[in-house]
């Protein structure tokens, strides 16, 4: 059985997605329209704001749903998840954009329609990579340690001598 996430652990695994997203992504915008990298900036971090709170009410609900997923299939859940939060946010973001960049919803959407294909496999591998190293996390930090020879309790039977009788 999977260890629920905390609320402190989904804020995190936000940040990181996101942080990780803006400094990826907004130069490539910035390139991309022909904007000024600060200008570029400002949108991406509009949109990683839109991303984080639709990524905390998303999860929170996909979250619900995976936790009774065997692992065999996390990777189709996974697949789901990225898909439904893809294109949630393109709904959201797709007048922000067009607003901020000056441009038609059409082109937007064009835009936001190529920015979802490049974040549906980091979506889809930031997640996966954040479940597997959570798993082994947790794995670690649930396994039962053995105390050192020096630590072990003195009530503890003491093993046979070799030789000695054992009385009848």
């Amino acid at each position: 059985m999977a260890m629920p996430r905390s609320l402190y652990e989904r804020v995190f695994q936000v940040l990181l997605f996101e942080g990780l997203a803006i400094s990826i992504f907004a130069p490539v915008l910035s390139w991309i329209v022909d904007k000024p990298l600060g200008h570029a900036t400002a949108l991406t971090f509009a949109i990683s704001i839109i991303a984080m709170l639709w990524g905390l009410i998303f999860n929170s609900f996909f979250g619900i749903l995976i936790s009774y997923a065997s692992s065999r299939i996390q990777k189709w859940t996974r697949v789901v998840h990225a898909l439904g939060f893809g294109t949630g946010l393109v709904l959201i973001a797709v007048p922000l954009t067009a607003w901020w960049l000056e441009m038609t919803l059409a082109q937007a959407l064009l835009m936001d329609l190529g920015l979802l294909l490049v974040f549906l496999p980091y979506t889809f591998c930031f997640y996966w990579a954040y479940d597997m190293l959570r798993q082994r996390l947790v794995k670690t930090r649930l396994r039962p340690r053995s105390l050192p020879a020096h630590r072990q309790s003195q009530y503890a039977p003491a093993s046979p001598v070799k030789g000695a009788e054992r009385p009848r």
